[in-house]
């Protein structure tokens, strides 16, 4: 029979138990081949009982071992993302300082391209100008020269005369 060892211990005290009372004394007489039997049992279970203990302790501390493993790769793997994600927070931060910079020297080069568009249309417009009341000037002689009778092609010679130099000699 297989028994446990607390079905034997059970069994062993219930022989005492049931142990016949010595007249005049407080000592039992029991079944010595019983006790011998029981006895006997324990020796065969205890080892088997005591292998499960072992064995309950050992998964006991295989199971600590792995679960103190697993959270310590938790860990490892929460601490390595949060480097990843103070990693990526810091290249955020760089990247907009540097987007930053990028657009206020985009702004600068805009407004001195601005500015310098301003000046040259400016300066052309200054020179069409001068221009035009160069031509404003000649158009009111020329006006003025027909409207006094004088000869057309004479006025506009004389005042073109002093602008044009004389050609080189040929040789």
């Amino acid at each position: 029979m297989d028994y446990s060892l607390l079905d034997l211990i059970s069994m062993l005290d219930e022989v005492v138990r049931k142990a016949s009372p010595v007249p005049l004394s407080k000592k039992s007489m029991v079944d010595v081949s019983q006790i011998d039997e029981i006895a006997t049992e324990m020796r065969l279970v205890l080892p088997k009982e005591i292998q499960q203990a072992q064995n309950v302790v050992a998964d006991k501390n295989r199971i600590i071992s792995d679960a103190k493993r697993e959270a310590e790769e938790i860990i490892r793997k929460a601490e390595q993302r949060r480097k990843e994600l103070l990693d990526e927070s810091s290249i955020m931060k760089e990247a907009r300082k540097r987007a930053t910079e990028e657009i206020s020297n985009a702004q600068a080069r805009s407004n001195l391209i601005r500015t310098s568009t301003n000046e040259f249309t400016d300066n052309m417009l200054a020179r069409v100008e001068e221009l035009l009341a160069k031509d404003l000037n000649n158009l009111r002689l020329m006006r003025k020269t027909l409207n006094s009778g004088t000869n057309i092609q004479s006025a506009p010679q004389q005042q073109a005369a002093p602008k044009q130099q004389p050609a080189p000699p040929k040789k």
